[in-house]
């Protein structure tokens, strides 16, 4: 064999591998759905829903009612949790939030499902309203029953205890008032928080019993490793790309979330649901 031909077979190869990736990250990965279960315990959290299950979704980015859509819809109707809380990112950018509506009005869990929005919910910023109110109207929505935490705190009880779930509607930083009512718990603890970025996890004090939920990082969509990460300028994957984090008393979990942005691919970094057990 000369080297012309085994030139031509090597390339041949290189390029049918790398079409081969590019259908698994496109067509295969991405509607391969992980159900991750994190055990919680010996918190202050866990003691207020100890026996509980909560389910943790993020970035779903949906144009349509899909194959991937109707497969975590009947995932969490075969687990019938009691709690739900969502990190934000419901849409792909544009202003097509038909579909993530109808997504959120079949949600259902037995002691309330909550959220906070992600920037790409702000895409049509007109059409954004239509999460919290109805058209044309300041009356709440009466398409779901999520209730979106915008800056605040709600206080709920459980078997006669009480803890605090809070979200923060911006990009981690604590530019107004508003913000410190969900970043300074002070005495409203045990707590769980909803931000779509994991970087809020700095802001928080680490004696504070917290339980945060995150997303916005999709695990990178490609796992790549940290010090590249860096090299890109994506702080919040080369620091929380993905997985349980904790520091003193405050923890945090970070999903990788259900869809894609930017290119429609996943390579070693599949959907990802999260169903915490208390």
């Amino acid at each position: 064999m000369n080297n012309r031909i085994r030139k031509k077979i090597i390339f041949s190869g290189i390029v049918g591998f790398l079409l081969m990736l590019v259908v698994y990250g496109m067509w295969i990965e991405p509607y391969q759905v992980d159900v991750h279960h994190l055990q919680l315990e010996g918190t202050g959290v866990s003691k207020v829903l100890e026996g509980k299950i909560a389910v943790h979704l993020s970035d779903l980015h949906s144009a349509k009612i899909g194959r991937r859509e109707r497969t975590i819809l009947k995932i969490i109707d075969d687990l019938k949790p009691d709690l739900i809380f969502l990190t934000g990112d419901y849409v792909k950018w544009g202003c097509n939030y038909e579909s993530a509506l109808t997504f959120l009005s079949k949600l259902k869990a037995k002691v309330g499902v909550w959220a906070v929005m992600g920037d790409y919910d702000y895409s049509c910023s007109r059409k954004s309203c239509l999460f919290c109110h109805e058209p044309g109207s300041g009356m709440l929505t009466q398409q779901h029953k999520v209730k979106f935490l915008r800056n605040e705190m709600e206080r709920i009880s459980i078997t006669n205890r009480y803890m605090w779930i809070g979200g923060n509607d911006s990009d981690a930083t604590l530019d107004d008032s508003a913000d410190e009512k969900v970043f300074s718990l002070g005495e409203k603890t045990p707590a769980i928080i909803l931000n779509h970025s994991p970087l809020i996890f700095d802001l928080v004090d680490r004696n504070q019993e917290v339980l945060i939920l995150a997303g916005d990082t999709h695990g990178g969509q490609i796992r790549l490793p940290r010090w590249l990460w860096n090299i890109l300028g994506y702080e919040k994957n080369a620091r929380y790309n993905h997985g349980f984090f904790q520091d003193g008393r405050k923890r945090m979990y970070v999903s990788r979330g259900i869809g894609t942005s930017h290119f429609p691919m996943r390579i070693l970094s599949r959907p990802e649901l999260v169903v915490v057990h208390f």
